[in-house]
């Protein structure tokens, strides 16, 4: 029996500077991979934070047997009403298994969401869909100064029919995850273990916290705190088997004495608990990460103190011993180093900024990765 299955999956946040970051009319190039086989590909597009339509003129779907355009309602020019998520319509596309799938999208409007989680994705100006596009990836000024990838507006979702019994893993996370540096390695060891058996989508939001939502500017950019996207990002996800944690290294640089009523150890505990509890209820697998460490940070939200690395070693230590976990996964133990002044992110294992993972960094944790006790498999 065939069934509608995601292969590709994005967590929509605010725009940034109002939309005008990434600019409009300009086409967007980035490309997935589906470990399962298909005949249909279908697209979900969400304007739930936009403040007008967003408007697409044309979009296609690529691959080397064949370019198809995306239609919604039998148009290939249309808009997406704000406060509402979209399907396409089914595109009739031969989806061969362990293949990629190049999207090509030309909108008019300005970005309305901006989430930036595929480093191949490449933005040009005008209507290129059909023209052949360079392998140097184009940015925006401003990117290139914050060191980002190129925002993928208004899609959140990309499905293909399949007679494959694929089950989602979802990475529900911050920065660390959104960037891909661990998901994308992971999802390949985990195709090459098990074939197209499961799926690993990326719900990462930079910035984001369990706990606390951040006030000003990048307020919207990084999202609702984990607690309360949890059901739209996490449950909402179809064919749900397993999920990863990895929230927290946000909240405690935010710990301070305005805040630790809100950012401690008992209302990690608390919240993690109900998240856990929750997907038990629901047979799925629950897989936490410890939180990587934070000294030594070039580019925060102020100074890191000792309170707040006093934190973070107070939630590692509930996380190993919390015994309510299918598998703590100790992505600490992986990076870090150590001196005098305590431990930090591990040089060349980090972009430049001792926080994030490089693609070395990456690339180590998800190699250390069990897969059996990842999947459940025996």
């Amino acid at each position: 029996m065939k069934q509608w299955v995601p292969v590709w999956h994005q967590v929509i946040t605010g725009n940034f500077r109002n939309g005008k970051a990434f600019g409009k009319n300009k086409t967007i190039t980035f490309t997935i991979h589906s470990p399962a086989s298909a005949e249909k590909v279908r697209i979900r597009f969400s304007n739930m934070l936009g403040k007008e339509p967003y408007q697409i003129e044309a979009i296609s779907i690529v691959n080397e047997y064949s370019r198809m355009p995306v239609t919604l309602a039998g148009k290939t020019s249309f808009s997406i009403p704000v406060g509402q998520k979209i399907y396409s319509d089914a595109v009739d596309f031969p989806v061969p298994k362990d293949s990629d799938i190049t999207v090509r999208m030309y909108y008019t409007s300005y970005i309305l969401d901006c989430n930036m989680i595929e480093d191949n994705a490449d933005l040009q100006k005008g209507n290129v869909i059909d023209t052949r596009i360079s392998n140097v990836v184009s940015k925006p000024l401003l990117a290139k100064i914050l060191g980002v990838a190129n925002a993928i507006p208004t899609i959140d979702r990309i499905e293909v029919e399949t007679k494959a019994d694929v089950r989602s893993i979802v990475a529900f996370g911050d920065s660390i995850t959104a960037m891909s540096k661990w998901t994308k390695p992971l999802a390949k060891r985990l195709e090459e273990a098990y074939g197209d058996q499961y799926v690993l989508l990326n719900s990462g939001i930079a910035g984001n916290c369990l706990l606390y939502k951040v006030p000003g500017p990048m307020e919207s950019v990084f999202g609702e705190m984990g607690t309360k996207r949890f059901a739209q990002d996490v449950l909402d996800v179809p064919n749900l088997y397993a999920v990863i944690i990895g929230l927290g290294v946000n909240d405690i640089s935010y710990y301070n004495d305005e805040t630790k009523g809100d950012i401690n150890l008992e209302a990690f505990q608390t919240e993690i608990t109900k998240i856990v509890d929750e997907l038990h209820q629901r047979n799925v697998r629950v897989i936490m990460q410890t939180i990587t460490p934070r000294n030594k940070v070039a580019r925060t939200m102020g100074k890191y103190f000792p309170e707040m690395e006093e934190q973070r070693l107070l939630w590692n230590d509930w996380i190993r011993s919390a015994g309510i976990f299918d598998y703590v996964f100790d992505a600490e133990e992986v990076v870090r180093d150590q001196d005098e002044n305590g431990y930090f992110f591990k040089e060349g294992l980090h972009m430049g900024d001792h926080l994030h993972p490089n693609e070395e960094g990456g690339r180590l944790l998800a190699d250390a990765y069990d897969l059996n006790k990842l999947t459940g498999n025996q």
